[in-house]
């Protein structure tokens, strides 16, 4: 019986990580830009945070048109594109493009990780394809190299200096939180993840999947105007703290989340929202959250981060809610330079 096969628009860290655990249940494509294929070329080397290991990569293909596979059917597309980047004009031709490809075969699913209001609305609409053949996921942590993310004491230093990228997965060693939108697609999703000896594919809560994504960005925006220290020093921090909690609260009460969300709002106060968190931070070890998501969000997605901010306090208006904290924390962390 043939292998699956699977298309991953982009190569960067996430495409990476995903990809080389994908592979050992499908045959990996990825999409990448026109120039940019010998880059991309196989072999690549992957640091695995947990295990203290290097991970070749070498089992997969590159092309630069999703032309160049016309004639094949894939079980799925994993688009990498941040929301920023999905949303801009080489974005939507590129998702668009994928669109072509998949859209007259109806068991091809895409799996999608970008970020704001809307977009699996976005997805659907640009691809041509219904919103039930999309599933949100959330990659485990995955960056580059770069000396602003401190390497664990007791990494092996010679591995770390020939990884092409680094990775930490998730909790309960998931690498990849997925949607439930479309039980069936995720199963699938799932089973081909299932295939590595090591990580597995976790779901996300059955509750409104931007919610929760608004939830992580609110964090993300306030810990950037905290200065990005380590986390219990955020939580303590006796200005920015009490100012995020209440701008989470402000999100998640919007009518369009409806009553699940005003519920949240509630249950997640000062007190719960910190004991996620530092759950979260603990699982990330030997990756030190504060250095990865201060190279992510205090950068690489900060005005994209900013601009959802925005957008739902626009949504806020139009519904008379007001967001007097959102707007506040988005005023503070605009005065805070992103990290270079």
């Amino acid at each position: 019986m043939s292998r699956p096969k699977i298309l991953i628009v982009g190569a960067g860290a996430v495409g990476l990580a995903q990809g080389y655990h994908l592979s050992f249940g499908a045959d990996i494509t990825y999409l990448v830009r026109p120039g940019r294929k010998p880059a991309f070329l196989p072999s690549k080397r992957l640091y695995d945070y947990k295990a203290n290991a290097l991970r070749t990569f070498e089992s997969y293909r590159v092309i630069e048109s999703p032309e160049e596979v016309s004639s094949e059917t894939f079980l799925c597309v994993f688009d990498t594109l941040d929301g920023s980047t999905a949303r801009s004009d080489s974005g939507r031709a590129t998702i668009s493009a994928v669109g072509n490809l998949i859209r007259d075969h109806a068991d091809t699913f895409v799996v999608f990780d970008a970020v704001g209001l809307d977009m699996k609305e976005y997805y659907a609409s640009t691809m041509g394809i219904s919103m039930d053949r999309l599933l949100l996921g959330a990659s485990m942590l995955a960056h580059q190299p770069t000396d602003k993310i401190s390497k664990p004491p007791a990494a092996n230093q010679d591995q770390t200096s020939q990884a092409d990228m680094f990775f930490a997965y998730l909790a309960g060693n998931a690498g990849m939180m997925l949607s439930k939108s479309n039980p069936a697609y995720a199963n699938v999703f799932k089973n081909v993840y299932a295939k590595n000896p090591t990580l597995s594919v976790s779901f996300l809560p059955p509750i409104n999947e931007e919610m929760v994504v608004t939830t992580i960005i609110v964090m993300m925006v306030g810990w950037h105007t905290h200065g990005w220290g380590a986390l219990q020093g955020f939580i303590n921090d006796s200005d920015t703290w009490p100012l995020m909690v209440r701008a989470q609260k402000e999100i998640l009460s919007l009518p369009r989340y409806g009553w699940i969300g005003y519920i949240l709002s509630f249950i997640m106060g000062s007190w719960s929202t910190a004991k996620l968190h530092t759950t979260l931070d603990t699982q990330a070890l030997p990756l030190l959250s504060h250095e990865f998501n201060k190279f992510h969000h205090g950068a690489k997605v900060l005005q994209q981060d900013f601009a959802l901010l925005q957008d739902l306090v626009e949504q806020g208006e139009k519904e008379k809610h007001s967001m007097p904290a959102v707007k506040q924390l988005i005023q503070a962390a605009e005065k805070i330079k992103a990290d270079k």
